[in-house]
């Protein structure tokens, strides 16, 4: 028999991950005192990641191809921004730092921060003679 139960709330699930988390302690003979439970920031939504990638990358990408004659990928202007409009974060235990992944941009708890990024990419394609549009301008709204 399969159980299925749908969490429609963040305070649903904080819930129920308490109660399964108490579950598992008690049974494994851990004590749970202090226990503390949070919920991670949310990711990119779908939409968000639409638009950057099917939007903002991909037209990007087309008008930087145009210029230059030669194929370029969304992959490659993906890894372009990241180096030069995300903010770089130390790798522990080495002395590189690395920029932000985007999805931890979003994880950031600044909901104003992929906006921003994407501001940024805005500004390198209209400096380059290409227009991206915003994303309500294509029905990605978010």
């Amino acid at each position: 028999m399969t159980f299925r139960h749908t969490i429609r709330s963040a305070e649903q699930l904080e819930d129920v991950t308490i109660r399964l988390l108490r579950g598992y302690i008690r049974e494994n003979g851990v004590p749970d005192s202090g226990l503390e439970v949070t919920l991670a920031p949310p990711k990119r939504t779908n939409r968000q990641n639409a638009y950057l990638w099917g939007v903002v990358y991909k037209t990007l990408a087309e008008g930087m191809s145009e210029q230059a004659r030669e194929i370029v990928k969304p992959k490659w202007v993906h890894e372009l921004c990241k180096e030069h409009f995300m903010p770089r974060i130390d790798v522990p235990g080495t002395n590189k730092t690395v920029p932000m992944s985007t999805t931890e941009l979003c994880r950031s708890g600044n909901e104003d921060s992929f906006q921003d990024y994407v501001t940024q990419i805005q500004a390198l394609g209209a400096a380059k003679g290409i227009f991206i549009p915003d994303p309500n301008e294509g029905g990605y709204e978010y």
